[in-house]
């Protein structure tokens, strides 16, 4: 009877000890980061080019989305010019023919030759001088923490 009682303490114990390790948290998931342009240029977009009904809200002009850094990035680097397209709209290390910075400075090789932003004042000559260097440097993207859902979330909403 004895043996059965320490049997039975000792399977016990080692059913208890086998469940501790099944109620620890498993670790979080990996952070995904993607690419996108530097927060000194998505503040010129932000504050001159990101508006409904140029390059913001639901229909940017042109496809062009600038509302925030990895979508400016995507539609910009290394993409080509829908009105131009031998240009691309940054061409990383190549800001003369950069069709964007061509754009902002009325370049007169590209059609219309009006200079952005449309209907307002140019953009002040420091900026576009800060958007051409960053295109001429190569248009070198930074890591950007992309939001994650679970789909449980996603399932709600």
């Amino acid at each position: 009877m004895q043996a059965s009682i320490v049997l039975l303490a000792l399977a016990l114990g080692v059913a208890i000890l086998g469940c501790t390790e099944k109620l620890v948290e498993p670790p979080p998931p990996p952070v995904e980061t993607t690419t996108g342009v530097p927060d000194s240029i998505q503040a010129v977009f932000t504050a001159n080019c990101a508006f409904d009904g140029c390059h913001g809200g639901a229909s940017p002009q042109r496809g062009m989305d600038l509302t925030g850094q990895v979508a400016s990035y995507e539609h910009i680097v290394g993409v080509a010019a829908n009105e131009v397209p031998a240009f691309n709209r940054i061409a990383p290390g190549d800001s003369a023919n950069s069709y964007m910075v061509m754009k902002l400075r009325a370049d007169p090789r590209i059609v219309p030759t009006q200079p952005m932003p449309l209907g307002s004042y140019p953009l002040d000559p420091a900026l576009v001088i800060k958007i051409a260097a960053w295109a001429q440097q190569g248009a070198g993207g930074v890591p950007v923490t992309a939001a994650r859902t679970s789909r449980s979330e996603t399932a709600t909403r």
